[in-house]
């Protein structure tokens, strides 16, 4: 390696993070925010294979400017998939975190879980009419992905107990995705039911 190299990556380690928000950010990729979500479907990907639910393949990230969507895959029939990912984080913790109140983190709700992930569905439902590279016809799939410190998966599964989301206009299926559990040593994911 060239101290020119050396240099470089100094470089990006620093914007990284200057970028960086420190709170939250466990998927985070600063400097690639494609990076950033196809790792976080890619994650999914081999939550769902490690349950045997794996129901997609060759994933591709499609990049700034050809999306949405985020990314596309192909399911076991050959056909495309779009997948949409987005992220669930409270901004007041982003904010505290950032004025040094480290331990501030988002104290969440059941009903302010639920009203901001029904959000996040229906924001990204908008998308489903100006996907480019339509048609998908394995579907659209949108994988909302969060790292915050106490939506833990017995929390997450309890407050999504008979919980039932609007499906929005073209919508398959919507996951949720936690970041890595060191207890059971995976990354948690639960399926929101659609059929509200």
């Amino acid at each position: 390696m060239t101290s020119d190299d050396e240099k470089e990556i100094v470089a990006l380690m620093r914007a990284a993070r200057a970028k960086s928000r420190g709170y939250a950010d466990f998927f985070g990729w600063a400097t690639d925010r494609d990076l950033e979500e196809w790792g976080v479907v890619t994650t999914l990907a081999e939550s769902l294979a490690a349950k045997g639910q794996l129901f997609f393949d060759d994933l591709a990230q499609r990049g700034r400017g050809n999306d949405p969507p985020d990314c596309e895959a192909v399911d076991a029939n050959g056909r495309r998939i779009a997948i949409e990912v987005t992220e669930l984080v409270d901004g007041r913790a982003i904010q505290a975190h950032k004025r040094g109140l480290v331990y501030e983190w988002a104290d969440w709700t059941q009903d302010g879980f639920i009203s901001s992930l029904a959000e996040r569905i229906a924001e990204k439902g908008k998308r489903h009419a100006i996907l480019k590279g339509a048609p998908y016809d394995g579907g659209y799939i949108v994988v909302v992905f969060t790292d915050e410190p106490l939506l833990l998966i017995e929390t997450v599964t309890t407050y999504l107990d008979d919980k039932a989301f609007v499906r929005p206009n073209g919508m398959t299926r919507a996951f949720l995705l936690l970041s890595y559990d060191p207890r059971t040593l995976s990354y948690p994911y639960v399926e929101l039911d659609l059929n509200g």
